[in-house]
């Protein structure tokens, strides 16, 4: 199964198109499969009484999140020059509203693989009850839900027709630390809704991601910035783009190491096998005309004659020419009739 790597630039463009193009330049050459961006009006997203979170108080200065996310948005035509960057490198463009208007003009607009839900979005009436009835795939993610929450919001999605979801475990932390992870969850997730599953990755390094693929995650998702000292809320979570490099790496290293269900053997098996497994050899000199007994043979390598566990097809059976002793015993030695 192929790993569907989201590489999320979020805000990290810090309202620069030129900067948002070099990112889907460079994550399109290291083969990521999407380039995640976001889009909100920040008057309807924010009220007077919204407060930054402490790890953006520290990233950087804004006095109020309206005035950091003015700071570090695209207006929605810039959007559509992403869209089409991404089209002519073969990453899917994708992106996260914080309203329902942002979310009609992306879907209005751009033909996406997915519907992202963003974690703070889980239950945006409006925007769910859009989606609803919508046929269009789904990646969900579920930072600060429980599980009945994130029950509620499947069956607000499902209410018209079952869709197609993809539920992504994810810590609305930046960064999370692996204590934190609970990597179980995702397995949760599910068992208990029945959908393909997923990671956002909030930690440091790469050990969270893999741990996840390894574990049945169809989706990653992971934060990425051209340069950590950067001014921002989210380049100090996010990962290089060196970094990303060996993540793509490592991910499909580990698609290979799982492969699949069939139990298949390579040439150098196949040789190996004859090499370690074991046939059943002549105890002593057998005579042509002998019928072999039980005593006359032992288990020896190589495994190019019967099988120990074939010895019924030995015993009782007449040796056609004489057999030396030490050697293995094969099926043209005997009289089978």
């Amino acid at each position: 199964m192929k790993t569907y790597i989201i590489a999320e630039v979020g805000p990290n463009h810090n309202g620069s198109l030129e900067l948002a193009i070099e990112y889907i330049n460079k994550l399109s050459n290291i083969g990521v499969d999407a380039v995640k961006f976001q889009l909100g009006n920040p008057e309807k997203t924010y009220s007077q009484d919204a407060f930054k979170a402490e790890y953006q108080k520290k990233a950087e200065n804004s006095k109020s999140p309206t005035e950091m996310a003015k700071k570090y948005q695209l207006k929605p035509d810039e959007h559509k020059v992403l869209y089409e960057k991404c089209k002519e490198s073969g990453a899917d463009y994708l992106c996260s509203a914080f309203d329902l208007d942002s979310f009609l003009f992306l879907d209005r607009n751009f033909d996406l693989p997915y519907y992202k839900i963003p974690s703070g979005e889980i239950f945006s009436i409006d925007i769910l009850d859009y989606i609803a009835g919508r046929n269009k795939p789904i990646i969900l993610s579920t930072g600060m839900a429980t599980y009945d929450e994130i029950e509620v919001a499947i069956n607000l999605l499902n209410r018209s027709f079952k869709k197609d979801i993809t539920i992504l475990h994810c810590i609305s932390n930046y960064p999370v630390a692996c204590e934190d992870v609970n990597m179980n969850v995702m397995l949760e997730l599910e068992r208990r809704f029945g959908y393909p599953v997923g990671f956002s990755d909030h930690t440091v390094g790469n050990e969270s991601a893999i741990t996840a693929i390894a574990l049945g995650a169809s989706v990653i998702e992971k934060h990425v910035t051209l340069d950590r000292r950067l001014s921002g809320p989210d380049h100090q979570a996010s990962s290089t783009i060196e970094e990303f490099v060996e993540l793509m790496k490592s991910i499909r290293r580990v698609e290979k190491i799982m492969g699949n269900t069939v139990k298949r053997f390579s040439a150098q098996e196949k040789e190996i096998t004859s090499v370690a497994r074991k046939s059943i050899v002549s105890k002593r000199n057998i005579l042509s005309g002998e019928i072999i007994k039980k005593e006359d043979i032992c288990y020896k390598r190589p495994g190019t004659g019967f099988l120990p566990t074939e010895k019924d097809e030995v015993i009782g059976k007449k040796a056609l020419k004489t057999i030396p002793v030490n050697k293995v015993i094969l099926r043209e030695y005997l009289d089978n009739d």
